[in-house]
């Protein structure tokens, strides 16, 4: 199974190899999907959002010249250093990013603040309300 960051040959590709449990494993392990919301879910469905998510990173890296930032170590039970820190906007909760993703008025507001935030959108609640305010936004 390959998916692809983009259409031409200049893109990024990705592929997986095994049988098709050990292929829906690796594909979810590499885009870092919570398996647990993968239940049910068959691979050709998975493989769509996968690509999804491949080519939207294309896109918000390419369109706003944007950069891959890795996500922050989870801080450790008892560190000191980390317990005095302020939350980030990805520590304070998925519910205060879908009322930031509610309220863009533009797709462009959306790439920005995904590209701002990726990290939370692992959380597939995130995800869902961040797709669908892009649909309606097209559909306007």
């Amino acid at each position: 199974m390959t998916i692809k960051y983009g259409k031409g040959h200049e893109d990024s590709w990705v592929t997986f190899r095994g049988t098709p449990g050990a292929v829906f494993e690796d594909i979810a392990s590499f885009f870092g999907f919570d398996c647990e919301t993968l239940t049910g879910l068959v691979p050709s469905d998975l493989v769509i959002e996968a690509t999804q998510a491949a080519q939207g990173a294309t896109h918000v890296v390419r369109g706003l010249d944007a950069r891959i930032v890795p996500s922050q170590p989870a801080p450790q039970a008892g560190d000191p250093w980390t317990a005095t820190q302020e939350p980030t906007k990805a520590q304070s909760g998925s519910n205060a990013l879908l009322e930031q993703i509610n309220a863009c008025h533009t797709t462009d507001e959306l790439k920005r603040l995904w590209a701002e935030n990726q990290s939370a959108f692992g959380d597939q609640a995130v995800m869902d309300a961040w797709k669908a305010r892009g649909r309606s936004l097209a559909g306007a």
